[in-house]
């Protein structure tokens, strides 16, 4: 008997039979009065509106002018920006996403944060495949893009827009007080050294969240092919890779022996904050993505940011890391698929330079150029070191992707729990390991 993952894609497949019923009788354009042409014929121009939802307000995402401009090279056509959430918190933005589309709400174009999430739209049939329209222009979105968002079933749903690279954030000025350069390339023994060099009796050299995904699977985005995922591409359990263990003992190193990351139980017992930890000086290293570039929320450093490549499994291998990102789609139920195509390919292209404010997915970007954009918009734009950004964004290579089956946000809350027990001292490494891949396991024959 399927368990609640099954109950749950049943209920939004239904919701969204809802949409496409409801959403049927609207349509989302207008004609304007026919006007003399001159020659006694009359012309009529269609006007339409694309509704474009995302989780960006506008004092981060400064969507207005962008618009204005595509707007003035494009008559005829608006969009309409509707950040669903104030706080940008992309998980109460899906919430918000899924009522309106239960609703039946009209949308055109719809963004996604990350891999787990837009699966999952697609199983619940909100969007609409983009091959038709890729193939159409010639395009190869893997040769026009730094690619995140895998095929499903022999269809692209997604352009990738704002690319997010597993990089490590660092204070520089920790660096030089350390007498410390800015690595270009090195391995996890090595930042755990740098970790003992840079922790003082004010600050911790490391800080590793509660994203156990992440922070607890350090090792897994250094390998570059094969299941880099607690599932396999099948769904099978990947729990018993030795990364997986490797990677633990890596954290629990740094928490626990050295005392040079932050460890867990303060993390959890204070309600630490990752932007607030790195951006008050309270730790010297942040392994992270490329959005803390310019997303540094409150907070303005008045320190020397640098960055470095993900640390490396092996000393021989490349800077291997897991690329992501957001991604832009077209929703099933607009009327208007073309013209939602069009500002799509131009927002993840000519608009995301325009904006000034991202990494872009987009290859012929010119990374420097976007890097000294991204800086020239935030509030302490000396704060970037732009060499070691652009160094660290040319030379990491991206991990193989494939897309997680439904289930897999019930594997990582599992595996975060065992984590926890280890890291807090209530397990071994062995009991923790043996306790993952069983909960993995039952997961996923629960839901064969």
């Amino acid at each position: 008997m399927r368990k609640r993952w099954g109950l749950l894609s049943s209920i939004m497949v239904v919701l969204l039979l809802i949409v496409v019923g409801c959403s049927s009788g609207g349509n989302n354009s207008s004609s304007e009065p026919a006007e003399d042409n001159g020659d006694g014929g009359t012309d009529s121009v269609e006007e339409i509106t694309l509704r474009f939802v995302h989780w960006i307000n506008e004092d981060s995402g400064k969507w207005e002018p962008l618009i204005s401009q595509y707007e003035e090279q494009n008559p005829g056509v608006t969009i309409e920006s509707m950040p669903l959430v104030e706080n940008m918190n992309s998980q109460d933005y899906y919430q918000q996403l899924d009522l309106m589309a239960a609703a039946g709400e009209y949308l055109d174009i719809i963004m996604f944060s990350n891999l787990n999430d837009y699966v999952a739209r697609i199983n619940a049939g909100l969007l609409e495949p983009l091959t038709p329209f890729l193939d159409a222009e010639g395009i190869d979105i893997n040769e026009e893009y730094v690619n995140s968002y895998a095929e499903i079933d022999g269809d692209y749903y997604g352009v990738p827009m704002k690319q997010v690279t597993n990089m490590i954030l660092m204070n520089k000025n920790h660096l030089d007080e350390a007498g410390l350069e800015i690595p270009e390339q090195w391995t996890w023994d090595e930042y755990r050294e740098f970790a003992k060099q840079l922790t003082t009796d004010d600050r911790h050299g490391s800080y590793l969240h509660i994203w156990h995904d992440m922070h607890s699977l350090l090792k897994f985005p250094g390998k570059p092919e094969g299941a880099n995922r607690l599932l396999k591409s099948d769904g099978t359990s990947n729990a018993d890779d030795p990364l997986v263990r490797e990677s633990l003992e890596l954290r629990y190193a740094l928490e626990n022996e050295d005392e040079t990351s932050v460890p867990l139980s303060s993390i959890l017992s204070q309600q630490m904050d990752y932007r607030q930890q790195f951006f008050t000086e309270a730790v010297s290293m942040l392994p992270i993505g490329s959005f803390m570039l310019s997303e540094w929320g409150q907070f303005t450093p008045e320190f020397e940011i640098a960055w470095a490549p993900w640390p490396q499994n092996g000393e021989t291998d490349k800077n291997y890391t897991g690329v992501g990102g957001d991604a832009l789609s077209i929703a099933k139920s607009s009327e208007h698929k073309q013209e939602a195509y069009d500002f799509i390919r131009w927002l993840t292209t000519e608009g995301i330079m325009e904006q000034k404010i991202w990494v872009p997915s987009w290859r012929n970007a010119d990374l420097t150029t976007a890097v000294e954009n991204i800086a020239s918009n935030t509030s302490n734009p000396e704060a970037l070191h732009i060499e070691s950004i652009v160094h660290t964004l040319q030379s990491s290579e991206p991990i193989e992707i494939y897309a997680p089956a439904s289930y897999i946000t019930e594997v990582h809350t599992d595996f975060a729990t065992e984590v926890e027990r280890y890291l807090l001292g209530n397990q071994d490494i062995d009991t923790a390991i043996e306790n993952v891949q069983a909960r993995v396991q039952n997961i996923v024959e629960s839901n064969q």
